[in-house]
C-alpha cells in the first residue's frame, strides 16, 4: 500500500492502494472463498492484477483444481479485474509448513506483489503452536499481508457488507484499515455500507465506567481521535463513524460489542510480527476468535502512523 505520511494532522493527503499486483494464495480448498472475495474487491478498485498461486502437494487433486479454478473464472466475470495462475513445478510435502510459506513470500517477491491476501483458520494446538502457514508468510513476506481470519467453519463475508467495524487499540494507528475498508466498499453494491472506526480504552478495575464519560481523560482521546479521522474523511472521502469504547475484557468487550451492533466485517490492524514470539497480542487473538463475524488481519510492511 502506497501512502504518504502527513507532514500535519489536518494536511491534505492521498492514501490508497498501489496498482501492483496482488498474491492470492490458494490450496484450492472450498474454506478459501472469503479470501478470493476480498482480493477481487480490493484489485479493482486498485487496478492491480491477481496472481493466483498454488503450492503443488501430494494432497493437489486434478478435478478439485479444475473446479476450483471454473468457480473462480466465474466469479471474476463480475470485476474488472485481470488474473492469472501461477503453480510451483516441484512438488512439496504438505506437513511441509516451512518450505510451502517459502514459497508463497517468493512468489510475491518474484512478482513484485503490494500485498498477499490470504485465508487462515483456527488449526489444532500443534500447528498453532509452531505457526500456521498464514503466520509464517506473515513473519516472511517483504509487503503487506491481509490476512482473512474465518472463526468458524462455513463463515462468509456478506454479498452486500452492511457495517464494517474498525478497532483500534492504541493511540497511533496506521491509515491501512481505513484504507481496505473504503476499497471494499467502494463498490456500487455496496452504498450504504457504514464503517465505525472504534478507539477502544481498556480501564482499570479501579475506573468506574458509568463516569468514563465525563473524565477529562476520555475527553482528550476524544478530541484527538476525532481530528485524526477527520483527516481520514477529508483523504479518503468515505464517511467514518468514529466512537470511543472503554472495556474491561479488551477481546471478550470488543466481540461483544461486534455481536451487538451487528457488525459483518471487521478490520484490524497488527504489527508485523518477529521472527520469534507470538503473531498477534493475547487481545488481538481474542477478538479474532470471538468475533461474529470474518476479521482481515492486516500487517503492513511500512509503519506509518496518525
Amino acid at each position: 500500500m502506497r501512502m504518504n505520511k502527513p507532514k500535519k494532522l489536518n494536511e491534505k493527503i492521498e492514501w490508497s492502494l498501489g496498482n501492483s499486483p496482488i498474491l492470492l494464495p490458494l490450496a484450492y480448498e472450498s474454506r478459501e472463498w472469503n479470501s478470493i472475495s476480498t482480493a477481487f474487491y480490493l484489485a479493482e478498485y486498485s487496478g492491480s492484477k491477481i496472481i493466483v498461486f498454488h503450492v503443488k502437494t501430494e494432497m493437489s487433486d486434478k478435478s478439485i483444481r479444475e473446479e476450483s479454478l471454473k468457480t473462480i473464472k466465474d466469479f471474476a466475470s463480475c470485476f474488472n479485474v485481470n488474473y492469472e495462475v501461477r503453480e510451483t513445478k516441484d512438488i512439496v510435502s504438505s506437513k511441509d509448513v516451512a518450505k510451502i510459506s517459502d514459497k508463497i513470500a517468493s512468489a510475491a517477491k518474484e512478482y513484485d506483489c503490494q500485498a498477499i491476501v490470504m485465508s487462515a483458520y483456527k488449526e489444532g494446538f500443534i500447528r498453532e503452536f509452531f505457526g500456521r502457514v498464514s503466520d509464517r508468510v506473515v513473519r516472511k513476506a517483504i509487503c503487506d499481508v491481509i490476512l482473512v481470519e474465518t472463526p468458524k467453519s462455513g463463515m462468509r463475508i456478506p454479498a452486500q457488507i452492511k457495517k464494517i467495524m474498525i478497532p483500534i487499540l492504541k493511540n497511533k494507528f496506521s491509515p491501512a484499515p481505513l484504507i481496505i475498508a473504503t476499497a471494499l466498499t467502494s463498490s456500487a453494491s455496496m452504498p450504504d455500507c457504514e464503517v465505525v472506526a472504534v478507539r477502544v480504552l481498556n480501564m482499570p478495575l479501579t475506573t468506574s465506567m458509568d463516569a468514563i464519560e465525563s473524565t477529562k481523560f476520555f475527553r482528550k482521546i476524544e478530541n484527538s481521535f476525532s481530528k485524526k479521522i477527520a483527516v481520514a474523511i477529508s483523504s479518503l472521502g468515505k464517511l467514518l463513524s468514529p466512537k470511543l469504547l472503554a472495556v474491561r475484557d479488551l477481546g471478550v468487550d470488543v466481540a461483544d460489542y461486534a455481536k451487538e451492533t451487528r457488525i459483518d466485517l471487521i478490520i484490524m490492524e497488527s504489527n508485523k510480527p518477529g521472527r520469534l514470539g507470538p503473531m498477534m497480542t493475547r487481545d488481538e487473538y481474542a477478538i479474532i476468535r470471538r468475533a461474529p463475524c470474518i476479521t482481515l488481519a492486516v500487517f503492513p510492511i511500512k509503519k506509518i502512523v496518525l
